[in-house]
């Protein structure tokens, strides 16, 4: 019995080492398929990587900018989102975090300044929350008290409680009198500059009307980190300058540019009392601008005409510019010297009228007072809802909406007669195609 106990147990030892080397087997083997899964993993992140990269290297600048920008802070832009929707009427513009990809800057126009509450406010409910606005301001209790309701004020010693509302309030010091044109606008770029920090800006006054999706469109195809002043140019003596009644653009390049060759000597740049073109230019701040851009710091205007033909930048209302009734002065401001300057052919020197007045991705138009702005806003959206509005249809809600009279504003004019059947012709092919669903994409910007 104790012989047979013995040899069991020897039997047993004996099978021992082939069952762990049985175990160690099987975990070598689990090991392995881990590792297998693992690296095949890793494979599959590595490539979806590349993938991600290779799509976002092929995308259009505007998009890759904007891409790149939520995935630095994904978390930021979903807050964003969620926040600035929220009981904010006329929130339209695309989410994100940081500084804003442009903003337009609304200087106070010298025609008509009792009118300008009236016209802010018809910004306000109109385009303004779209184009990112932000009203230059002497007076916000009078001007545009909304923006104390909402701790929307940008000052020296205030930022907006909620960068993302829009329109804001830019406050502008009190020694900074509205005949102070020069330091006025350069206190409202300088503070644009470092204190909203845009890529661009684009700066109109109250008398215009601006179309907010053909701006971001325009604007995908410049970098903020290089230098940009565009607009409608005409000429002044030898220069040329973009007119601030159809609103020029800056780049955040040019804007830190400028800023820091006010603080310096060049005189250019600055202004002699003594000086009898300073003193003028002290009433024409723009064109100050335009000479200190081009002679210190090599900035020059360009032309911003689509397909180098026909203007999105507008110095009169819609029905001036296709009437053709614009001022002599104006005409007289293009011409084919000036053309070279910007780089453009001798057809600039030439305005169209028609339904060639206007790019079909005009950007802006003015003399345009608050009812116009209504009605054109309210034209435009009521054709990119039903773009297939007969001519009648459309000439109708154009006659309901358009004022009429003194309403109309000195500088605009009220719609053509019923009769004069060319001139409505032209002004709703004009209508619809700046108001078309192609024009309305996405923008990335």
């Amino acid at each position: 019995m104790a012989t047979s106990n013995l040899h069991v147990r020897r039997k047993l030892q004996s099978d021992q080492p082939k069952q762990e080397e049985h175990c160690d087997d099987g975990s070598k083997n689990n090991r392995k398929r881990r590792n297998e899964v693992g690296i095949a993993m890793s494979a599959v992140a590595l490539l979806a990587v590349v993938v991600l990269l290779g799509y976002i290297f092929l995308l259009p600048r505007h998009q890759k900018r904007a891409f790149l920008q939520v995935i630095k802070n994904p978390w930021a832009h979903g807050g964003a989102a969620f926040m600035s929707r929220e009981n904010v009427a006329g929130f339209q513009h695309h989410f994100y975090s940081g500084p804003p990809s442009y903003v337009t800057v609304v200087m106070p126009s010298v025609v008509n300044p009792k009118g300008r509450p009236n016209r802010l406010q018809s910004i306000q409910e109109t385009w303004g929350p779209h184009a990112r606005s932000i009203f230059v301001l002497s007076n916000v209790t009078h001007e545009f008290p909304a923006a104390m309701v909402h701790n929307a004020i940008i000052s020296e010693a205030t930022q907006p409680e909620n960068p993302f509302r829009y329109p804001q309030a830019l406050q502008v010091p009190e020694e900074i009198g509205d005949a102070n044109g020069v330091p006025r606008l350069q206190f409202v770029i300088r503070t644009v500059h470092e204190k909203v920090n845009p890529d661009f800006a684009f700066f109109v006054n109250d008398h215009t009307f601006v179309i907010p999706e053909h701006l971001c469109k325009y604007l995908q195809n410049f970098d903020p980190a290089m230098d940009l002043y565009a607009g409608h140019a005409l000429k002044s003596d030898n220069d040329v300058f973009n007119s601030g009644a159809a609103g020029y653009l800056l780049s955040r390049n040019t804007m830190k540019k400028l800023v820091k060759a006010w603080q310096g000597t060049d005189p250019h740049c600055t202004l002699d009392p003594n000086n009898r073109k300073s003193k003028w230019l002290q009433g024409n701040p723009g064109v100050m601008s335009a000479v200190c851009l081009k002679e210190a710091l090599n900035v020059t205007a360009i032309d911003t005409r689509e397909d180098s033909k026909f203007h999105r930048f507008h110095a009169f209302p819609l029905t001036r510019s296709v009437s053709g009734s614009v001022d002599k002065w104006y005409m007289n401001k293009h011409t084919a010297e000036m053309a070279q300057k910007i780089g453009a052919d001798e057809s600039y020197a030439t305005l169209l009228q028609g339904d060639d007045c206007c790019a079909k991705s005009t950007v802006s138009f003015h003399y345009v007072e608050y009812l116009e702005t209504r009605a054109l806003f309210a034209t435009r959206e009521r054709l990119l809802a039903n773009p297939h509005l007969t001519d009648k249809e459309l000439m109708t809600l154009m006659i309901q909406l358009w004022p009429t009279g003194r309403k109309v504003g000195a500088y605009s004019r009220a719609l053509p007669d019923s009769q004069n059947v060319e001139e409505w012709k032209a002004l709703m092919r004009t209508v619809r195609k700046i108001a078309t669903r192609e024009m309305q994409q996405e923008c990335y910007l």
